[in-house]
């Protein structure tokens, strides 16, 4: 035999190896189905944090707005494209 294949053989009996059970039936005898429902149910409770969704940006009310120049002057439009349409 070759090193390969006695490796090969070492790695599959370690998967092999039987890991304490994570959920323990103390009462009754669950039928299979029920079993698997359980664990739908455990598993889908126990997802983890959900990822933050996108959210759009919202410049409402943004301090830039407080800036001093007049609605008609021509420096309020080009400073509001520089500062909420910068990418």
């Amino acid at each position: 035999m070759s090193e390969a294949s006695v490796a090969e053989e070492t790695a599959a009996e370690d998967v092999k190896t039987d890991h304490e059970a994570h959920i323990k039936v103390l009462r009754g005898q669950p039928t299979d189905e029920e079993m698997a429902a359980l664990m739908a149910v455990l598993g889908t409770a126990g997802g983890g944090a959900a990822e933050p969704a996108v959210r759009d940006r919202n410049l409402w009310g943004h301090p830039v707005d407080k800036l001093r120049y007049s609605i008609f002057s021509w420096q309020r439009v080009t400073l509001l494209e520089r500062t909420h349409m910068r990418r």
